[in-house]
């Protein structure tokens, strides 16, 4: 009984205090995308290494980290984005271990952008990897995800 009550609150610990924080503006999700605007989706969508957190940031400017099984969301406006993500705990841009990656988004006014963020398994350590995801795809793990935690104040 104590070591299934024990199991219970580690788990339980462990779930309240893994979670995906956001540093810019949420948009309204169930809205389309402001005639002026485009809005980027980062998703990771897989449970491996999920023992880390990926730091994402957009043109220099921290996004947010992130979870397994969680996605970012923000809106910006025409233009274009260098997105950078590593495992936190390691300098982006500064380290150039195999830990990072880069994707650049050319924003269109009124286009939504799907990303995948996934760790992958280095040859000696983990490392952040983007890719194109299927908006059918996207969109069915951003029903089953939860949304960030905002942390932003405007």
């Amino acid at each position: 009984m104590k070591k299934t009550l024990l199991l219970f609150i580690l788990v339980c610990s462990t779930y309240l205090y893994s979670q995906t924080s956001q540093y810019v503006s949420f948009p309204d999700i169930n809205s389309d995308v402001s005639p002026n605007k485009a809005r980027i989706y980062v998703i990771r969508p897989t449970g491996k290494l999920s023992h880390y957190y990926i730091t994402l940031s957009s043109n220099g400017d921290m996004i947010g980290r992130l979870d397994y099984k969680n996605y970012l969301c923000w809106d910006v406006n025409a233009g274009t984005y260098n997105l950078e993500g590593a495992f936190e705990g390691n300098k982006i841009r500064k380290d150039q271990t195999e830990n990072k990656d880069f994707f650049t988004v050319n924003a269109k006014e009124g286009k939504t952008y799907y990303i995948r963020l996934s760790p992958a398994y280095g040859l000696t350590t983990g490392k952040a990897s983007f890719d194109i995801i299927e908006p059918e795809k996207a969109k069915e793990y951003i029903k089953k995800f939860p949304q960030p935690k905002v942390k932003y104040v405007n």
